[in-house]
């Protein structure tokens, strides 16, 4: 918060109890120091063009990232790919299973994790020159849109 000479780091990124953590300690010092309440946004209803227009598979060089629509709900889930795991000297934490997203308004492409273990993660979907969605970032990750077999 610049305008009040402020600001809060958190570096935790071990799973699964890195990103509630993170989030706890950032709204704690906020209220603590500023007495000010963090709360997130309320998403939009499920709107199904939407929906069809974000879904889809996503993936980085660790990563591969499912958006999907089920008529009712959008969801998001995140697995590390097989090879990261297998080349890991370390123990690799767990996948995120798909868990509810929401969209928030405005006219940017921003969401919100709603559910599960990326609960309060916010992101956004990026736009190709043509308009179609070609990436998303969440948490400062980028993915790249993974194209679909033409019928």
């Amino acid at each position: 918060m610049p305008e009040r000479d402020f600001a809060v780091i958190t570096m935790a990124n071990a799973g699964p109890g890195g990103i509630p953590f993170n989030r706890g300690a950032v709204r704690r010092a906020l209220e603590h120091y500023l007495g000010v309440v963090d709360k997130d946004p309320e998403p939009l209803p499920y709107d199904e063009a939407r929906a069809r227009e974000v879904a889809g598979a996503f993936e980085n060089d660790a990563m591969t990232l499912t958006v999907a629509a089920d008529g009712q709900e959008l969801t998001i889930g995140v697995v590390i790919k097989p090879e990261i795991r297998a080349a890991a000297d370390l123990e690799m934490p767990a996948d995120y299973e798909q868990a509810a997203l929401g969209l928030l308004p405005g006219d940017g492409d921003e969401f919100i994790v709603t559910a599960g273990g990326l609960q309060g993660q916010r992101g956004s979907f990026s736009r190709d020159e043509n308009g179609a969605v070609a990436g998303i970032d969440l948490g400062g990750r980028v993915f790249d849109r993974v194209p679909t077999a033409s019928a």
